[in-house]
């Protein structure tokens, strides 16, 4: 019976995550780093945007394979506010990406990366947010994706 109940609990945990529609960065070689999935946790209004609620956690999962080794690497999370095409809205300002994956980077091999994203009470309406991580030592080596969200 808990048997049971466990599994019910974790198909409706599965049935608020979506996999989401995603870009490659423009500014960022593609060629770099392949992304297979992009996953916000909840999110039942994907996969073409999420819904987002102001200063509530979501989940996001990269399913990523880095082509280039690195054994430092950087995270950053912004947004494009305005839709004019400019990420300078810091969600999650530059950091240590050694603290959420494990490091070194090795090239050509799966990973799956979470991260907590936090939209600031500031922010509404629909825009792109850019998730990138990066070899501290050469920024051209570089893994990157956008997805949109809509903030209420």
């Amino acid at each position: 019976m808990r048997a049971f109940v466990l599994l019910l609990s974790l198909g409706f945990v599965a049935a608020d995550s979506e996999y989401v529609t995603r870009k490659l960065c423009r500014d960022v070689d593609a060629s770099q780093c392949s992304i297979h999935s992009v996953i916000v946790d909840p999110c039942p209004q994907g996969p073409a945007f999420c819904t987002l609620k102001k200063n509530k956690t979501y989940g996001i999962t990269l399913d990523m394979t880095p082509h280039f080794a690195a054994e430092n690497l950087r995270l950053s999370i912004t947004s494009d506010v305005s839709n004019t095409g400019d990420f300078t809205t810091l969600i999650k300002a530059p950091g240590d990406a050694c603290k959420l994956l494990t490091c070194p980077l090795e090239a050509d091999q799966r990973r799956i990366f979470d991260v907590d994203l936090m939209v600031d009470k500031r922010f509404s309406g629909k825009f792109p947010v850019k998730i990138k991580l990066w070899d501290e030592d050469m920024e051209s080596q570089a893994c990157c994706v956008t997805f949109t969200v809509k903030v209420k």
